[in-house]
Order: structure tokens, then sequence, then C-alpha cells
């Protein structure tokens, strides 16, 4: 008797490679990555929250720039102190298709003001799991 193939269990790189595949047959353009993690650029609807650099408690939408399976960037309308403790929530959804949502744990390892009052955020993922 034949036993049905286990699924996969669902990672954020196996996420992430799966969405880039789909962004880069949609799109076509393919930029070679230096990194040793698979990094996609795609504005993938982001929400974070965490204590700004004043100390105020902070829940905002924001801006991903880009991900990989071990860190992320994003731009946020605060000030954050670098090694802050952000929680950033994510759906892997692209276009009208459905995907994954991902709670990330993050620290920021480096914040970059932006002359339009955002701060540039490069955040390393401790930890996630998928709602």
């Amino acid at each position: 008797m034949r036993t049905a193939a286990k699924p996969e269990p669902l990672t954020l790189s196996g996420e992430i490679k799966f969405r880039k595949d789909e962004l880069l047959a949609a799109v076509g353009d393919v930029t070679e990555e230096r990194r040793g993690k698979q990094r996609i650029s795609y504005a993938f609807p982001t929400r974070a929250w965490g204590v700004d650099a004043g100390g105020k408690e902070f829940d905002v939408d924001c801006t991903l720039e880009n991900i990989s399976s071990t860190g992320l960037y994003l731009h946020i309308p605060r000030r954050v102190a670098k090694d802050a403790e952000l929680k950033v929530l994510i759906k892997f959804a692209t276009g009208s298709n459905r995907g994954a949502t991902a709670v990330l744990e993050c620290q920021t390892l480096r914040n970059e003001p932006e002359p339009d009052g955002q701060t540039g955020l490069a955040m390393r993922v401790k930890s996630y799991h998928f709602v």
C-alpha cells in the first residue's frame, strides 16, 4: 500500500522562494543576488509595531522593500532605535493570489532617516510564525 506524501511544512524561506518564483514568472526580470540568502523585492502588505525612539508604542502600515529568510528592509514613518525589537506582519500576497501571512519578531540592525520623514530599517528576523 502506498502512503500519501507528507506535505512540506510552510517555512519563511519556502514561502519567499515560492513567491519569488511566482513574481519572476509574472515579471520576467531577474537581478543577480550577491547575498547568501535569496531575497525578493516586492511591496507585500506589511504592518509593524513596537516602541519608537521616543519610547512611544506604535502600530503602523509600512512599506516592505525586500525580504529574505533571515532579514528584511522596510520604511516606517517613525524613528526607531538601533537594536529595537519590533514585530512585523507580512501578507505574502501577489495581485489576486492569496499567500500565507507571517508574524516576524525582528531586531533593528540599521536605521536610516530619510528626507521625507520615513525611516529605512534593516532588520534581522529573530523568529516567525504563520497565522
